[in-house]
């Protein structure tokens, strides 16, 4: 990717000036370092020198360089009178020590001290560098000399290799910071100077040139303050100028030559419309009649047939040329068409003007029934007069209807046995149960003495059994006569909040048995309603029970109340469902939600939960049990608790984010009872 001048000038910049001040600090840190350990080199020489002094003084009269006392603790002076000095040793010809300012120094070797390669010539030759295990040290001898002018032992002075690195180490921290400083002030010149200087200027050219480009050749670009690119700047403008009066030149010229081929191009195609109209009109007529999907029938003004489709082939069962020629009449006899002098006359009042639309049944010559819907218009032709006829084969509809007419019939049917079955298995099963729960108590209360304890149990799960089967009957009681519209509603003042506190009191035991959780939010300003307190119960018991039953152990239950002026936040697919629609939507309404931590509820099962004997969910999956998990029930509470609602002209829905036994979304159902009770 090309870069811009500016970014190549800026990149430019950047490296030569980092280039000269680091180059130019890193020469000034390597003569500090060097500077730096020459100044140790010659105070450590100048120490050993003065102590050489002394001892060459001894030494001259006679005494063995091992006789002399206090040569250590001379040696401890000399290290004292300089902190940066690490050691003092004082070491025979092969390197051996003598006596040394700190006993660890004692053991070392300093025969094996090598020439640093920076001071490896030849007035440095008594420098060396010593590794110890406490580290490198600068190492600078000394020789002591007898009074016969040879070299008895060595003055050993050191110190640490880390103590320069420390000092440059400081240096280099300086230098850099310096070095950041000053590299930003010169770096933000450099641009300040290119952008002012460079760039800028060669932008405004570059959009100059740019708009002059895409054709504005008035575009005057301004003075420069650099004396060539003003100079370039006054050439453009020149040239701006040339190519304008160039384009108005070309304008011209080519707006005379495209008014010169306008004017040909009309004449053309006049010549050619002229020529060539009839013959299109005729052929778009042609292709639009023969490939029509409807049947197309024209009449002359006697009634005979002069133009057919392809379609009418397909849908009359006879071929073309056994058509055109024919009376309308002869052809409505071949087809054994029903209602024919109707039809004939119809089509004389076609002819008059007044469109036809109606019905037509035929046999064709295949021997099959068709329906075709017949749409009859006069047109006119210059002084003829023609009659378009236009049948659509409506065959297969009317059977489609046929069929969706049959089958709602037998449906509508089978729903009418439906409920009458329902009505009689209810009724039917009522007296058999009230014995076996007679019997049942009986045997349980007056005869339990005479039972034993197994045929107990059993007396008492029949007796079980039948409790729930008549819930049951009851249940199915309650749908049949909501279903039939002979539910009646003893009504009276209701409060809702006493009504949920006596359902959730009612509920308590399975709550604690399924160890889940009930909270209660009622709003205590509600006001008293009318409505059925027994009906009522039963719709909150449906809903709570099913909560119970479709939420895990452990889960949770909440019950909220709340006024609310409309039911607006119904959802769209209820609006208009229930006896609410009767009511405006701005007045007061009672709302009850009841959520729980359930399953959830499939998006496809919440409306349809409301349906008579519907179980939403896998039934295999049901357990058995009147608020065990996921129990199974007849699938008629919570259609008896819509029936109920919608008795009080309220409304009841399900809200739920899907079925998901793991996640457990949970489930919200909504109750909404409207302040003035109104009801069917």
């Amino acid at each position: 990717m090309k870069q811009s001048l500016e970014k190549r000038i800026i990149l430019f910049s950047f490296i030569i000036l980092s280039m000269t001040i680091l180059a130019n600090t890193a020469m000034e840190i390597a003569m500090f370092r060097r500077e730096y350990v020459q100044e140790i080199i010659l105070r450590s020489q100048s120490l050993g020198i003065s102590l050489k002094s002394s001892m060459e003084k001894v030494l001259s009269l006679g005494i063995d360089i091992r006789d002399i006392n206090g040569l250590a603790e001379k040696c401890r002076e000399v290290i004292q009178t300089d902190p940066e000095m690490s050691y003092c040793v004082i070491s025979d010809n092969n390197g051996k020590t003598l006596f040394a300012s700190e006993p660890e120094f004692a053991t070392y070797d300093f025969s094996k001290a090598r020439t640093p390669s920076s001071y490896g010539d030849s007035r440095q030759r008594d420098v060396g560098v010593i590794k110890t295990p406490t580290g490198r040290y600068f190492d600078i001898r000394v020789p002591v000399h007898s009074f016969d002018s040879g070299t008895l032992a060595s003055i050993h002075i050191g110190f640490p290799l880390n103590s320069v690195d420390q000092k440059v180490n400081t240096i280099i921290l300086r230098s850099l910071i310096v070095f950041l400083i000053f590299f930003s002030i010169s770096f933000a010149l450099v641009i300040l100077f290119v952008k002012r200087s460079i760039i800028t200027p060669i932008t405004k050219l570059l959009e100059g040139v740019t708009r002059i480009a895409q054709g504005e050749f008035k575009t005057t670009i301004e003075t420069l303050p650099i004396y060539e690119l003003d100079q370039l700047g006054n050439k453009i403008n020149t040239m701006s100028v040339a190519l304008e009066a160039r384009d108005n030149e070309l304008h011209n010229n080519y707006a005379e030559l495209s008014n010169t081929h306008m004017q040909l191009h009309n004449s053309y195609l006049q010549l050619e419309r002229m020529s060539s109209d009839l013959e299109k009109s005729e052929e778009l007529y042609k292709k639009l009649q023969e490939e029509a999907g409807d049947t197309i029938i024209i009449l002359d003004d006697s009634e005979k047939i002069i133009i057919v489709n392809k379609m009418a082939e397909t849908f009359l069962g006879l071929p073309a040329n056994e058509l055109v020629g024919q009376h309308i009449s002869n052809l409505l006899v071949r087809l054994n068409s029903e209602n024919i002098p109707q039809l004939l006359k119809k089509l004389k009042e076609a002819y008059a003007g007044s469109p036809v639309d109606d019905e037509i049944t035929i046999s064709n010559s295949m021997h099959e029934q068709r329906v075709g819907r017949v749409h009859a218009s006069c047109v006119s032709q210059g002084e003829k007069t023609l009659l378009q006829i236009i049948i659509r084969d409506v065959t297969k509809e009317r059977e489609i209807l046929q069929n969706l007419e049959n089958s709602a019939a037998g449906l509508a049917r089978l729903n009418r046995m439906k409920d009458s079955f329902l009505g009689l298995a209810s009724h039917e099963l009522k007296t058999p149960l009230t014995v076996i729960m007679g019997y049942s108590d009986l045997l349980l209360t007056d005869m339990k003495g005479q039972l034993t304890e197994s045929t107990e149990e059993m007396v008492q799960n029949i007796s079980a059994a039948a409790v729930r089967l008549d819930n049951i009957v009851k249940d199915m009681i309650d749908v049949s006569m909501i279903d039939q519209k002979r539910l009646e509603l003893k009504l009276d003042q209701v409060d809702i909040n006493a009504l949920i506190e006596s359902a959730v009191k009612e509920l308590r035991f399975f709550l604690v048995l399924r160890k889940q959780e009930i909270t209660t939010h009622l709003d205590t300003s509600l006001p008293i309603i009318r409505g059925d307190h027994t009906r009522l119960m039963q719709l909150l018991s449906n809903i709570l029970g099913n909560a119970i039953k479709f939420t895990p152990d452990g889960g949770s239950i909440s019950v909220t109340t709340a006024l609310i002026q409309d039911d607006r936040h119904r959802p769209l697919h209820e609006v208009g469902s229930s006896g609410l629609n009767a009511y405006s939507s701005h007045r007061p309404f009672i709302e009850i939600v009841i959520s729980d931590t359930g399953i959830g509820i499939d998006k496809e099962d919440q409306r349809r939960i409301f349906d008579k004997f519907y179980e939403a969910g896998n039934i295999e999956e049901h357990s058995s049990g009147k608020v065990a998990f996921k129990a199974r029930g007849a699938g008629l509470g919570l259609s008896i608790a819509k029936g109920v609602i919608d008795m009080h002209g309220g409304h009841l829905w399900a809200e739920s984010a899907g079925y998901d036994p793991q996640a457990c979304p949970g489930s919200s159902f909504y109750i909404l009872l409207p302040v003035e009770q109104s009801h069917s």
